[in-house]
């Protein structure tokens, strides 16, 4: 598949994030300012904070103040979200907007908590509520949304999926290989086949 070259997430991940090879995965409890710098001392290009839970972010300035921890040599940085409620999103946003280079929504955690919490791969069947999220926040504020997923069993259905998120105005989509159920356990290979 050609890139479109015109588009303004390629844009975004040329000019902005310039085309990084090595990224540091938003981990839990992990993916924090200083595992970055460390990481980004060794070649890592860019780094996405550990996943933060919306809600909590936007009603504790202690959290805020710890998830936005600045330091120049930390950009490019994507701050990723879980989150399932369109007006939180959006707070969430407005709050880190000016911290990052852009806002990701972890649409593919498949741990109980997101299941519990209904966030993450949880929500990846609220096409409508998922599209909200992005189009709104586009509209909105002048970052980038990018979005991390989980596929589906049906391939034809992962590719309508991303084709909807793409729509709805991600400039970047990132695709686990895995579905929702692939955890613990039963993780197993990761799909490798999938033409987005």
């Amino acid at each position: 598949m050609k890139i479109e070259e015109s588009s303004k997430g390629y844009k975004f991940y040329r000019d902005v994030l310039k085309s990084p090879k090595f990224i540091i995965a938003p981990m839990v409890d992990q993916s924090d300012l200083p595992f970055r710098l460390l990481c980004k001392k060794y070649g890592a290009h860019i780094g996405y904070t550990p996943m933060i839970h919306a809600r909590i972010f936007v009603d504790s300035i202690k959290i805020q103040e710890e998830c936005l921890l600045k330091c120049n040599f930390d950009r490019p940085l994507i701050c990723q979200f879980c989150v399932n409620d369109v007006d939180t999103f959006l707070k969430a946003v407005e709050i880190a907007k000016d911290h990052c280079d852009a806002i990701d929504i972890n649409l593919g955690c498949p741990q109980n908590i997101a299941k519990r919490g209904r966030y993450g791969a949880f929500i990846q069947d609220d096409w409508n509520l998922i599209s909200s999220m992005i189009k709104q926040a586009t509209e909105k504020f002048d970052i980038p949304i990018t979005c991390k997923i989980r596929v589906f069993e049906d391939e034809k259905r992962t590719i309508e999926y991303a084709k909807m998120i793409e729509a709805s105005g991600c400039s970047i989509l990132t695709v686990h290989g895995r579905t929702r159920e692939m955890k613990g356990q039963n993780t197993g290979l990761a799909e490798d086949t999938c033409i987005l």
